[in-house]
């Protein structure tokens, strides 16, 4: 056997194989009905969506072969088919026509007769109570089922079957199951026990929002990420040419793109999954797995087809390999939607060169907060300022990669000329001194709300804040006080924008220069008596040069103020001081609607700017786009470059003005793609 490495290192290694490079898949997720499986229609189906893999059921819940194991369940009607095995006529099949067969494996339930044999194994409430959907029964990832068992099913599909891969579903802690009831931590006596090895605490929190929990949520992602290793190292041992779809720890990066009931809708999720692994780990593909239904309990009903289209774009966009996922058989649900994906997948196949090897190559990182860093609500903060700040950069077309802030310490962080940080609680040491050593070495910064900010009140150093003084969070008190975001020597008739969400007053260095001046509530009621604002002595915005860098301060969060408030005026006083960090050094300009996103990445083939349409957004989803017409794209020193537009050639022109390129779009439809042969990011 290949032996163990520590889960950090794990997470870093990198195998070469099939999925290094750009490849499409389709999942058919099958019933226990679907056994008599057409697999011949069901390739022509594949292929003419334009995949080149195939991910089907094999084990676990249930097996799609004569499994002889007797902690799985045999489909029982399996012995509808001549053959009897539907995976062994699915991979010769498969394999005939030169598509690759994956076998998805579903670990995190069993058959009440194998919870019966071994309690052990299973899910078990604080109370004391097994976790029990549709006659199934959770395991636990602690437990022996998953830590050993499942090398023995995956031994079992390998010495029978020459598949070329595996993923599996729902891998991780169940606290909430499929119909949303919340079951909480797992308090199995593997859990308790490992638990406490990992944390030194003697007792599990009962729930999320007891004490301990956040120290629960590190130690369910410790235990993943440890076996997701484990399981890779077996797989790479005994079929190298196997790779293995699951988290960090993984051959293939996984990403599930899906909509659900009562989700508020994050238009760019896809877009962010992609590319925060792109650049966190980016010698690793990935996949995304595109849910053709309206959410787990709706699965006979399809999803909106410009939305489930916006899932394909993201990932191609980012780097990513797009995949579908289809319930039964090809043909015998009706999913609308799926011409829409056809489309982008077949474009992603037709041009594979573009997409080999596509990495991220803006110049502004936008740092995602880490779940695993603080509180939850702490983080429900700092993900709204995260969120804000991205709609504002999109809608002003600064195109950006994402950068999770839990890999800052290990991205090299050199590429990016502008980072901004999204009101970040307390950074860890490692991630203050690489972004120190960051600002030292002539990059710039943008920090909003509390980032640099440590427990003790002390400012990083790097930063124009030395310490913070106070914390204004009460809504009521920060009622008609307001931001001033230009120089006026005057209040009424100044550009103001309301003090709103959580403002940190700072005692500034010395050598800090200062802008944005806080203006104090005033009378606000009767309108007779709505007047006095006059300047206060404090400012909401700090900067600073440091070592051969810059740093900008905004103590206040202008991304969650924009988010709740969609005042442009608070985006674009938070864009500015992008684009002025940014300087010289922009690499596109972009004159379009807002809603016209651009994404820049760089391969073999030079620069590719992506142009994606979010005009068709909706509350809760997307509809159709509405096209945009003279676009025009403006690439500094690019003069003389030759250039292509991937999606409509016909309706581009190019002219040269000084030692730019300007490029002129008739027409963006869904989506563009601009590619500039051999320009460096």
């Amino acid at each position: 056997m290949t032996a163990a490495v520590p889960v950090s290192q794990a997470g870093e290694q990198v195998r070469t194989g099939w999925w290094n490079r750009p490849f499409q898949m389709f999942q058919t997720n099958l019933r226990e009905i679907d056994a008599d499986l057409d697999v011949e229609d069901a390739l022509d189906a594949i292929q003419d969506h334009g995949a080149n893999v195939w991910l089907l059921n094999v084990g676990g819940i249930l097996s799609h072969y004569p499994t002889d194991l007797p902690f799985q369940t045999r489909n029982p009607l399996l012995r509808s088919r001549s053959s009897g095995d539907l995976v062994g006529d699915a991979v010769a099949a498969a394999h005939e026509r030169g598509v690759r067969l994956l076998a998805r494996m579903d670990f995190s339930k069993v058959h009440p007769r194998i919870a019966q044999e071994h309690p052990e194994w299973c899910f078990v409430s604080r109370t004391g109570e097994l976790q029990v959907f549709e006659d199934l029964v959770s395991v636990c990832p602690s437990g022996e089922y998953y830590q050993e068992r499942t090398l023995e099913i995956i031994d079992e599909v390998l010495d029978r079957y020459p598949v070329d891969g595996f993923f599996f579903n729902w891998f991780g802690f169940n606290e909430v199951d499929y119909g949303s009831r919340v079951h909480g931590v797992c308090h199995c006596s593997s859990c308790r026990r490992k638990f406490t090895e990992f944390t030194g605490i003697d007792e599990l929190p009962e729930h999320s929002s007891a004490p301990g929990y956040l120290d629960w949520k590190r130690f369910s992602a410790h235990t993943v990420d440890a076996l997701t290793a484990k399981i890779r190292a077996h797989i790479a041992d005994r079929k190298p040419e196997a790779g293995l779809i699951l988290g960090r720890s993984a051959d293939i990066l996984f990403h599930e793109a899906n909509n659900a009931l009562g989700r508020t809708l994050w238009p760019h999720a896809t877009s962010e999954a992609v590319g925060g692994f792109r650049v966190s780990q980016p010698q690793k593909p990935v996949l995304v797995n595109s849910v053709a239904f309206f959410d787990m309990p709706y699965r006979m009903a399809d999803e909106q087809p410009h939305m489930f289209a916006q899932y394909f774009t993201q990932t191609i966009a980012r780097g990513g390999n797009p995949s579908t996922y289809i319930m039964g058989a090809p043909g015998r649900i009706r999913y609308d939607c799926l011409p829409a994906a056809a489309a982008v997948t077949r474009f992603h196949r037709d041009h594979a060169a573009i997409y080999q090897d596509l990495l991220p190559a803006a110049r502004v990182g936008l740092i995602k907060p880490d779940s695993l860093s603080t509180s939850p609500d702490r983080y429900s903060d700092s993900l709204s300022e995260y969120h804000g700040l991205f709609s504002s950069l999109v809608e002003r077309h600064v195109p950006f990669d994402i950068v999770p802030a839990g890999s800052l310490a290990r991205v090299p962080l050199a590429r990016f000329h502008v980072l901004v940080l999204p009101d970040l609680p307390v950074l860890k040491e490692d991630q203050d001194g690489a972004l120190e050593n960051f600002v030292r070495n002539g990059g710039r910064v943008l920090a909003t709300g509390a980032s640099g900010v440590r427990h003790d009140g002390t400012v990083s150093d790097w930063l124009p804040g030395e310490r913070r003084t106070n914390v204004h969070c009460d809504p009521h008190a920060l009622k008609s006080s307001y931001v001033q975001v230009d120089r006026s020597d005057q209040v009424e008739g100044s550009a103001l924008v309301p003090r709103y969400g959580r403002h940190h007053s700072l005692l500034w260095r010395i050598d800090a220069r200062l802008r944005h001046r806080v203006v104090p509530s005033a009378p606000y009621g009767p309108p007779e008596k709505a007047y006095g604002h006059v300047h206060g002595g404090e400012h909401a915005l700090g900067e600073r040069s440091f070592g051969a860098g810059r740093a900008i301060q905004v103590p206040w969060t202008p991304g969650s103020a924009y988010r709740d408030l969609s005042l442009t005026r608070i985006r674009d006083a938070a864009v500015d001081l992008v684009v002025e960090l940014l300087g010289p050094d922009v690499q596109v300009t972009v004159e379009a609607p807002e809603q016209l996103e651009v994404v820049l990445g760089h391969s073999d083939a030079g620069l590719v700017i992506h142009l994606l349409n979010h005009s068709g957004q909706r509350r809760n989803g997307f509809g159709p786009a509405v096209p945009f017409t003279g676009v025009t794209v403006r690439v500094p020193g690019a003069a003389g470059q030759r250039v292509h537009s991937l999606v409509s050639p016909e309706g581009m022109s190019t002219t040269i003005v000084g030692n730019d390129l300007v490029l002129t779009l008739d027409e963006v439809g869904d989506f563009e793609v601009l590619v500039l042969e051999g320009r460096q990011p």
